[in-house]
């Protein structure tokens, strides 16, 4: 069936260039800094035809007939740049330089008026750069996953947690990829801030559902992130600093080339030791954590390019009680990327990429007496390479292999039992094929095939997806998409927990099967309101074979094989979104709002118990309500206030319907729960404010700044703390960020 299907396609591209008469393409470059620019829209002018640069900037448009041609290149934050070009029958290839908008004291248009020359279908896809999420209010400091949080229909687990909730899925059914491989665990302490270093992000692509061939391996949604190359024409530096962490980048030109490194750490064990001795505080806080990236690139006469890349990150924690108690965490990431991109002809771009991903979680808890030990690895060898043909003015052809090359294990230990050690070997090929195909100047159809071999089971899956877009008009269109999606390695959630530090991923085998989902997704855009942009979407989803650790499930027969504290359910989401957007004077706005609800299932499962007897109930991050909205207002020449107000529906919670004794005279230990998620908190409302200043000299740019966490001080419920002394149970709120004021600056030069 591939084999039928690949060679249909490659007929039909065959069949198409007989009718070619010349080919424009090129790569698009910043101008003061030489790297590439992504997502810039190409529009030969008079004509509908077009062209979107990808993310290494490249672009092409074939099937030209002579003639003399006007092009115009456009992208939010550049200036837009006409370019005159004669066809004579032979294929043009070249270099265009942007230059970055010069934004003054005077009132400027925020969202600039966006063309939409990319004929391919977009269904709940996102591109942002770093310029536009740092200007939302952060925690202490710009966090790539808090900023995509306030996209309307991406929830958070809590304030606690950097997880992305999207469209319905958890954060471990996300796909995240950093130069173009796996990061199994992007958040550090528990999920508070995600791994990326904002200063070293070029490019963010966020697809909530509908994601197309190229994509696979997880069930929810695609968050695809590629680092900066680095500044090729003079050595820069940028450092940052402010009451929770420290960062610093160094960029230059090497021949030929660039080179960029980034680091961060943070330093609350230090800080809560100085507060502690001088009694500010009365305990100390001794966890840090520190992110390293590093990348190389080496241009070639001809467009390609090959751009060695790395990433090293930890989590430290060590906590000892008076007691002896003793509490040792450490978990991280490592990742390198060896891209190489090479351009055929002006028709044919490919993109081959050797890449490893390592997690790995260590959890040591000792007590006088005794200890527990939890550990978690994977190991991720991948070689992939994709292939772009543009074939004719309604033919673009995307093709792609992927090897991936994993062990894991996953073991829980006391030293009087071993809950197992579980190890898994494999491997998962991948193969896709599909066509943006455009029917009509109003149509585009997107069909794909992905096909897939998982070693652990020694199945095939064959997954089609299809997507179609429909132009209503200049900068408006809707689009739907369909498919079949599944998932290998799942992340084991244990109990009810918002924030476990146990959550850990193992390979899903034979005795589970793999996770499935199926989506259906339908968006709609107008960019066409001037200064505004609308943009809503609807969404369905559902999932199998979803995975929860339940260490205190007893096992009949004793075994101690960790795949027998796993019980297995299904789920299902459905919900809606908006967004409107723009810019008039000095004032900038978003306001976005979010329906939705996310259920689960659990029946019974060789020896566990249905979860409320099989009844459907809430995932941990349902929110029925989620509201955002955004306002900056530039000041004068160097100055800008911003706030951030949030809404959403109480976090759900499990009542204890009552509490009783294990016997023996002993107090009430344990409680009788009521409904899985039965009830609700009261609503969720933060509100973020940030102020702003920027001054520039000829060879620095200092930015300092002061922020306000939910400066009307609401205790916005995170759990409950149980009091089984009383009947009926009693409970405390357990409150998320109170106000929380913090100060920072950055200095770029």
């Amino acid at each position: 069936m591939i084999r039928s299907l690949f060679t249909a396609f490659l007929m039909l591209g065959i069949a198409t260039c007989a009718f070619a008469r010349a080919t424009i393409s090129g790569k698009i470059k910043d101008d003061a800094t030489g790297e590439s620019i992504p997502a810039v829209a190409v529009i030969v002018e008079g004509t509908n035809r077009g062209a979107a640069a990808n993310v290494e900037g490249f672009f092409s448009i074939p099937n030209l007939e002579p003639g003399d041609y006007r092009l115009r290149f456009s992208s939010l934050g550049y200036e837009p740049l006409t370019k005159a070009v004669s066809i004579n029958g032979d294929d043009q290839h070249f270099e265009v330089r942007l230059r970055e908008t010069a934004l003054s004291g005077q009132e400027v248009t925020i969202i600039a008026e966006r063309e939409e020359p990319e004929y391919a279908p977009k269904v709940a896809q996102i591109e942002v750069t770093p310029r536009e999420l740092a200007k939302l209010p952060q925690l202490a400091e710009p966090d790539l996953f808090r900023a995509l949080q306030a996209t309307a229909g991406i929830l958070p687990a809590n304030d606690f947690s950097a997880e992305l909730n999207i469209w319905g899925g958890s954060g471990d059914q996300n796909l995240i990829l950093l130069n173009g491989i796996n990061v199994y665990k992007p958040t550090h302490l528990g999920g508070l801030f995600s791994i990326f270093n904002m200063d070293a992000i070029k490019d963010v692509k966020l697809v909530k559902g509908g994601f197309n061939a190229q994509y696979g391996g997880r069930l929810s949604a695609v968050v695809d992130v590629a680092d900066r190359e680095g500044n090729r024409n003079k050595m820069e530096g940028k450092v940052g600093l402010s009451l929770l962490s420290s960062t610093a980048l160094l960029e230059g030109p090497l021949p030929h080339g660039s080179w960029l490194v980034a680091g961060r750490r943070t330093y609350i064990d230090g800080a809560t030791k100085l507060f502690k001795e001088i009694g500010l505080v009365e305990d100390d806080f001794p966890y840090y954590f520190y992110d390293f990236n590093a990348k190389l690139t080496r241009d070639f006469a001809n467009g390609d390019r090959i751009s060695p890349s790395g990433y090293w990150g930890d989590d430290i924690l060590k906590i000892s009680a008076p007691t002896g108690d003793r509490l040792r965490l450490t978990w991280g990431n490592r990742t390198f990327s060896l891209p190489f991109v090479h351009i055929f002809s002006p028709k044919i771009y490919t993109h081959t990429t050797v890449a490893g991903s390592k997690f790995y979680g260590r959890q040591r808890f000792e007590s006088a007496d005794s200890w527990f030990e939890w550990n978690n690895q994977i190991d991720d060898f991948t070689v992939e390479s994709d292939v772009t043909y543009y074939a004719n003015a309604r033919n673009t052809f995307n093709a792609g292999v992927e090897g991936k090359f994993f062990k894991s294990y996953l073991e829980g230990v006391t030293p009087n039992y071993l809950f197992g050690r579980n190890e898994y070997n494999g491997d998962l090929m991948s193969l896709y094929l599909s066509d943006d195909y455009r029917l009509t100047d109003k149509w585009t159809f997107t069909p794909g095939l992905r096909y897939e071999h998982y070693s652990l089971t020694e199945g095939n899956e064959v997954l089609p997806r299809i997507a179609a877009r429909r132009d209503l008009g200049p900068g408006r269109y809707i689009s739907g998409a369909w498919g079949l999606y599944t998932q290998y390695l799942q992340q084991m959630r244990v109990g009810e927990d918002f924030a476990s530090l146990f959550d850990s991923y193992a390979a899903l085998s034979d005795r589970f099967g793999i996770g499935r989902a199926q989506h259906y997704a339908v968006s709609f855009v107008d960019d066409s309101l001037g200064q505004f942009k609308f943009s809503a979407g609807a969404y369905y989803k559902n999932f199998q074979n979803v995975v929860q650790l339940d260490l205190q499930n007893s096992i009949e027969d004793g075994d101690s094989d960790l795949e027998d504290f796993v019980r297995v359910g299904k789920g299902y989401a459905y919900g809606m979104d908006a967004t409107i957007g723009g810019g008039w004077g000095r004032y900038e706005f978003s306001l976005g709002y979010a329906w939705g609800r996310s259920r689960r299932i659990f029946d019974d499962f060789e020896g566990f118990k249905a979860i409320d007897e099989g009844r459907t109930f809430p995932a941990y991050f349902d929110r029925q309500h989620s509201t955002n909205l955004f306002v900056s207002r530039k000041i004068r020449n160097r100055a800008s206030l911003e706030t951030r107000l949030n809404y959403q529906s109480g976090l759900p919670y499990t009542k204890a319907l009552g509490a009783y004794s294990p016997g023996l005279g002993l107090p009430a230990h344990f409680f009788q729960p009521g409904p899985q998620y039965g009830e609700r908190f009261t609503p969720y409302v933060r509100l973020d404010v940030a102020y702003r200043l920027k001054y520039e000299w000829n060879w620095c740019t200092f930015a300092p700044y002061i922020e306000v966490i939910n400066i009307l001080g609401r205790k916005n419920a995170f759990l409950q703390q149980l009091d089984l002394t009383t009947n009926p149970v009693g409970y405390d709120i357990v409150g998320q960020l109170p106000f929380l004021p913090t100060i920072g600056f950055t200095a770029e030069f």
